[in-house]
């Protein structure tokens, strides 16, 4: 089975990026946690709702990997990084005198974020603000339509697990090192 790949660009003020990610990782993760959820509502930039599952483990996780995603963009000039949303399965692997279990993800959601730092003016940081509203509220959307339009790539659910498939979220290294983000991809376990 392949690999499905869903690409989200945001070029955020350094102020908006941290609550604009974390509404789309939220999105995402509340429309694929196949396991029996509570939804919680919140609201950010006093124009935006989304849900997310109130679960103290997707919560942490999602503000962890965001920090980490705010220290790999400098606050002090224009910066950009991604962050990666992968969902696996596990699967069973024969070799000849033993068996194993992998990870193999049949879900890629790669958010390229692009920070922008020095609003100046009153009317430079309401254009600013209006352009995270208006992002955010396009990146929901579009998380949303491309859950609701590709589900044939979806395997079947083999486990009575709470969530049946889990989910990693890596961040691109500051230094740029993108083989380094390829190999905790691909390699299970690392996150």
């Amino acid at each position: 089975m392949d690999r499905k790949v869903i690409n989200q660009s945001l070029v955020l003020d350094h102020n908006y990026v941290s609550s604009v990610v974390k509404a789309v990782l939220h999105t995402i993760l509340f429309h694929r946690y196949f396991g029996n959820i509570t939804p919680r509502d919140n609201h950010i930039l006093s124009a935006v709702t989304y849900a997310s599952v109130d679960d103290v483990d997707v919560i942490n996780t999602v503000d962890e990997k965001v920090q980490e995603l705010m220290q790999a963009l400098s606050p002090t000039s224009n910066s950009k990084s991604q962050i990666s949303l992968y969902f696996t399965e596990t699967k069973a692997r024969k070799a000849w005198f033993s068996k194993s279990e992998e990870e193999v993800c049949w879900e890629e959601w790669a958010i390229y974020v692009q920070s922008k730092v020095g609003a100046q003016s009153e009317k430079e940081r309401t254009e600013r603000h209006s352009s995270a509203v208006d992002q955010c509220k396009k990146a929901i959307f579009k998380a949303i339509q491309e859950i609701d339009k590709n589900k044939d790539h979806i395997p079947l659910i083999a486990t009575s697990q709470a969530n049946p498939f889990p989910y990693h979220i890596t961040v691109a290294p500051a230094s740029g090192l993108w083989s380094s983000m390829i190999k905790r991809a691909i390699l299970p376990g690392i996150s």
